[in-house]
This record gives C-alpha cells, structure tokens and sequence, in this order.
C-alpha cells in the first residue's frame, strides 16, 4: 500500500492531530448505554507466504491459510472483491473455515467504484450487494474506496448510488480527495449525506496524508485504516492514540470498530496487530469485557497424539 508513505525518516515525528469527534445524529446512541463494544481487528490479506511460520504453523498450504488466519485475528480487510466479485461457491467457502464471530469487510469492486462509473452500473452494483450479503452473519461492514480525482463537485453521482444499495447492506467509504476534507472533518454536505444514509465513515490513518485522518462518526459503526512506517517508533505511539480514542468514542456511542492495519512492504504488520492487541485487552479487559485473540503460533499448530 502506498497512499500516504513518507519518505523521510524525519517526518515520521509529525505531530498527530488531536481527533475531536464530529458526530452524527444517528451515531449517538444513548438509550442503549450498555451495548458491548464490538472490535473486529485484522490485515488486508491472509494469503502471504511469508506468514508461515509466523502466523500459519510450518508447511500451512496456501489453501488452509484462511483457516490458521481467522484462528488470530478476528477479521479481515476484503480486498480480493476490489478485483473481482466471488461466486456463490466461493463465499460459502470461506464461510465455512472461519469461526462465527469473524467478519468479513468486502470492498466494493473496481468495477464499480472507479472511472467516477458509481450509479452508471446498477446492474454490477446489485451483483456486489447479493454476493456480499451472502456472508450473513459472517459480513462485517463494505467499503467503497473513491479514486482521488473523485471530487465533492460529484456528491450528486455519489448520492444515486447510495440510493442503489439495499438497507440491509452496511457500507463504509473513503475519501481520497482533499476537496472533502476541512479541519480534520468531513465537509458538512458530504457528512450530512453518510447520516441520511446511515453510511459510515473510513478513517485513514497515514503520516503522508493527515487530511484523510478526520473524526467525522455519522453512525455507530466506524472504520480505521492505520498504515504503519516499518516499525517506526512512531507506529507505537499513533496505536497508544487510537487506543485512548476508542474508548472515547465507545462512550459517544460507537459500537463496532473495524480496525485494519497495514504496511508499504506488508512487513511488519503481525507485530503492530499483536501490539495493537495487547494495548487494547490491558486497557479494556476490566472496563468493557474485552479480551481480544492475540497472535499465537501454538494455537495454530496442530496437535500431537502422544498415545
């Protein structure tokens, strides 16, 4: 992944900006106080050769590494429906290899959200939507990532193809282009837009691009996408932050945080999730029953008859 990378190793040191929550009349839910906090946590990809023995026992075949996967983490960042939309027999497939409570965040189809197309294509729009919902229990929450050069001047475009989308189906989207950003916020046009929708918002969070690294919250679900520097010790501090805010914003009425991290070089990221995971059952185990898989090779290995 390179949206966002810094080059220079000084700039890694850049202050964060102190995220003050803008927030949605529907993201807010205060009739409901004791709702659990909900935290799906995961990678953008589960089939890295470079894992096993890692993350996967020695020898794990491409073909179980979704399996030994979802044993650590307990979602995943679905970028494979960026490239193409699975069939029925697939999805079943991977549904069957998980546990219950892991979920899937399939993103929305090139097809579909690039080239500005959007609402032009209903009827590969239906078939994303049909096949996603086919995960069920299993579906976290969708993502629409929008192309840069995809402007607030096409709110209208973006609008029809909310329209387009089944209630059921739970979308998050990504601004990429500065134009729907102001202080750390979405512009009011646009959020208003996610409230009436009841769509929710991707928080990018890359040192290269602090602009996409806004606290605008339009419903009870949110997505993070946290893009780490190689280790940097700079990667430490920015998860001790985000750690801090999600119990914040648990008390302002989120409920599902999806958290996704992710490397330049993909190098690295077992360990920030790993971190990530420790920092997250310390603070929270006490306060909010959470207690979180954290990443253990010896829950993956298979075990040994003896007798």
């Amino acid at each position: 992944m390179k949206f966002g990378k810094v080059e220079h190793p000084r700039q890694l040191n850049a202050p964060i900006p102190q995220l003050i929550p803008k927030i949605g009349s529907q993201a807010e839910n205060p009739s409901k106080p004791s709702t659990p906090l909900r935290i799906h946590l995961g990678a953008p990809v589960w089939g890295k050769k470079e894992w096993v023995g890692k993350l996967y026992p020695p020898k794990t075949q491409a073909k179980d590494y979704l399996k030994y996967y979802a044993l650590q983490m307990n979602s995943i960042e679905l970028n494979t429906t960026y490239y193409r939309i699975p069939d029925p027999t697939t999805v079943q497939n991977w549904k069957q290899v998980v546990p219950e409570d892991f979920t899937f965040c399939p993103k929305v189809y090139m097809g579909i959200s690039q080239f500005g197309k959007l609402a032009e294509i209903p009827e590969i729009t239906k078939r994303f939507c049909e096949t996603s919902l086919q995960f069920e229990k299993n579906l976290g929450v969708c993502f629409l990532q929008l192309p840069p050069y995809f402007g607030p001047e096409r709110i209208l475009i973006l609008n029809r193809f909310f329209k387009l989308l089944p209630s059921q189906l739970p979308l998050a989207i990504e601004f990429r282009h500065p134009g729907w950003f102001h202080r750390n916020q979405i512009i009011d046009l646009a959020f208003q837009l996610l409230s009436d929708h009841q769509i929710s918002p991707v928080i990018t969070d890359a040192l290269g691009r602090p602009d996409v690294l806004h606290s605008s919250l339009s419903t009870q679900k949110v997505m993070i996408r946290f893009l780490g520097n190689s280790l940097h010790s700079s990667d430490y501090a920015r998860l001790d932050q985000w750690v801090s805010r999600i119990g914040e914003w648990a008390e302002l009425g989120i409920r599902d945080v999806y958290f996704f991290i992710h490397q330049h070089e993909e190098e690295g990221v077992i360990e920030l999730v790993q971190y990530l995971v420790e920092q997250l059952n310390e603070t929270y185990e006490i306060k909010r029953g959470i207690r979180l898989k954290g990443i253990d090779l010896n829950r993956a290995m298979p075990q040994i008859e003896l007798f």
